[in-house]
């Protein structure tokens, strides 16, 4: 359910008889603001850095509460739906300290993600302001960042602690990261892996682009309307995007 009215929009799937193909890097001129996930959007999905996090996450679960490892994995992805992280679901039921579980399921090994300089370079040719908004923290976002190297080309991050710990795809989180770097969301893009983030975006007016995964809980809502745009490749298509775009 859309948390915003959704605005007027003619997205659809590539190829679907008149109607844009969502895999065309258009429509971008108006763009100011670019907003990047971090998290299986800036890296891809398959060096299974997120996988490490999962299984942090379950092991927080299991140490915290005491329980099995079935138990503390069922309540993991229970919260998870619920709440939309499940640190959320542990604060508000269980009143775990937020930092401290940031803290552990962030204690991860980054080398699986890869330097790139073809994101660094496609980044750096696109104008305008470049920001990361993750339901991670600044600190794991800064060390894939520094792992990718592409620290350099972003002004800031804002990550679940900035949003006062409301996650993705609340709306507050959303309003949040607006207010505090004065977001004018229709000149403003969101980049996202799971379909259901983008849809408080689109709600706003921004444009929408989904990068596609074959992660299982990045299936659902994929093919929806309030998708502008799908891509396997963020760094070819962000070339794509800056060479369309006129001088500004």
């Amino acid at each position: 359910m859309a948390m915003f009215p959704i605005m007027d929009k003619t997205q659809e799937t590539a190829g679907a008889p008149g109607r844009p193909d969502r895999s065309r890097p258009a429509g971008f001129d108006h763009v100011d603001t670019w907003i990047f996930d971090l998290d299986n959007t800036l890296y891809p999905a398959s060096c299974r850095l997120f996988d490490q996090v999962e299984r942090l996450i379950g092991a927080y679960v299991e140490q915290h509460l005491q329980l099995d490892a079935q138990e503390a994995h069922r309540l993991q992805k229970l919260y998870f739906q619920e709440y939309g992280t499940t640190m959320n679901g542990l604060m508000l039921r269980h009143g775990v300290d937020p930092h401290q579980y940031l803290e552990f399921v962030h204690a991860i090994d980054v080398s699986p993600v890869l330097p790139s300089p073809a994101l660094a370079g496609a980044l750096g040719r696109l104008p305008g302001r470049k920001l990361i908004y993750t339901n991670g923290s600044v600190a794991h976002a800064e060390r894939v960042m520094d792992r990718l190297g592409v620290r350099e080309h972003f002004s800031d991050i804002f990550d679940i602690v900035a949003g006062n710990f409301a996650p993705k795809p609340k709306a507050e989180s959303y309003r949040a990261l607006i207010d505090r770097h004065g977001i004018a969301p229709t000149r403003s893009a969101l980049f996202e892996d799971l379909p259901q983030n983008l849809e408080p975006a689109a709600a706003l007016g921004m444009v929408t682009v989904l990068v596609h995964t074959d992660s299982p809980w990045a299936q659902a809502g994929r093919d929806g309307p309030h998708i502008d745009h799908v891509t396997d490749d963020l760094a070819g298509w962000l070339v794509e995007i800056a060479g369309k775009l006129p001088p500004r």
